[in-house]
């Protein structure tokens, strides 16, 4: 056999070969194990989409009850206006959530902090007041190529029935209706209930296994209430969301 150069024969024994052959898998291995993951992650992720429409089913009115004791009590009817959520990826997003990070009204050009609005999460729709509070605002597995879900954004209550359902301000009129923010806790301030008017919606959907996407949603609300479907989805109006590079900074 014939090695040139002649310093590399030595290499080429069964022995040297078969060290070689080890160290080369050990590392392939090692590789593997700690590149895999991210690998993997990179090439199969899930992809979060937002859409925001006032619409049936996104839009649905509601008779709303409450459990004293023993006894169901009727409490009204609310119009219920939400979010639909779909995976776009080609992974499942695990641990689903739609934060409201900030509100802000528009009074012309020129916007204003509500600052009795607490952030947190909002609600998954059909999820009730018997269930954790977790399990209402994480969804544990939001598969891809499914149809939409919906996660609550607000909600308004028959006028008539805004003291009885709790959702009264002082600085609305009798007759006219409140936005009641569908967050994950009803605050002692308010801050979940906002008057008639143009606001600014800053959203996150998040999830354990994928990066954050950040939405501004632009909302308008006459104070306006019907039982009629096509004269209330007049009177509230959602302009598509706009992606955020991040989310709000803090004042």
């Amino acid at each position: 056999m014939v090695c040139l150069p002649a310093w590399l024969c030595k290499f080429l024994t069964p022995e040297w070969l078969t060290a070689i052959g080890t160290i080369g898998a050990v590392a392939l291995a090692l590789f593997l194990a700690l590149c895999g993951p991210y690998i993997l992650r990179w090439q199969f992720q899930p992809k979060l989409r937002l859409r925001a429409r006032v619409q049936r089913p996104d839009a649905d009115k509601v008779s709303r009850t409450a459990r004293i004791e023993n006894l169901i009590v009727d409490l009204g009817e609310s119009w219920y206006f939400r979010l639909a959520i779909s995976n776009d990826g080609n992974d499942a997003a695990r641990d689903a959530q739609v934060f409201l990070a900030r509100v802000e009204r528009k009074f012309g050009q020129r916007t204003e902090k509500v600052g009795r609005f607490t952030p947190m999460n909002l609600k998954w729709t059909n999820t009730d007041d018997e269930q954790t509070s977790r399990d209402r605002v994480t969804r544990p597995v939001l598969l891809p190529d499914t149809p939409e879900v919906y996660c609550d954004l607000v909600h308004i209550c028959d006028p008539a029935t805004r003291e009885q359902q709790g959702e009264d301000l002082d600085t609305v009129e009798p007759g006219k209706g409140v936005l009641g923010l569908d967050v994950q806790v009803a605050t002692y301030s308010k801050g979940h209930l906002l008057e008639p008017g143009t606001y600014l919606f800053y959203l996150t959907i998040a999830a354990s296994n994928c990066r954050s996407i950040h939405h501004v949603l632009e909302v308008s609300y006459s104070g306006k209430w019907s039982r009629d479907e096509e004269e209330m989805f007049r009177e509230l109006r959602m302009m598509p969301p706009i992606l955020a590079k991040r989310g709000p900074a803090d004042d």
